[in-house]
């Protein structure tokens, strides 16, 4: 019993807090760090990053599952992240080379073949 600690009550709240705090994840206090969102959140992202959608056409999305969403009960709710990165692969390029070089390419075959 030679490894008695003395030490104030303050000191040992303080040592079992730090602890505890240690040993726990910390709450997420910041809501705007909250990944799932609503219909209408949804609707709201889309258009601030440029994507502006209509409620009919997110539905219709939904139902044939081109979106990624999941259900909460009755209520359809979707992930921030994964929505700006669908939104995102949803794009094309404006002008996609490859594209232009094959229908270029089609278009001197028609040509030649007219000849």
């Amino acid at each position: 019993m030679s490894n008695i600690i003395l030490t104030t009550p303050d000191e040992l709240r303080a040592i079992v807090s730090e602890a505890i705090s240690g040993a726990f994840p910390k709450p997420v206090s910041n809501p705007s760090q909250i990944d799932t969102i609503t219909l209408n959140d949804t609707l709201e992202l889309l258009k601030e990053h440029g994507y502006p959608t209509s409620k009919a056409k997110l539905y219709k999305l939904t139902s044939t599952g081109n979106i990624p969403c999941k259900t909460y009960g009755n209520k359809l709710v979707f992930s921030r992240k994964e929505i700006l990165l669908w939104a995102d692969n949803q794009t094309k390029p404006k002008h996609d080379s490859g594209r232009i070089t094959m229908a270029l390419a089609r278009s001197a075959r028609r040509k030649r073949l007219k000849l």
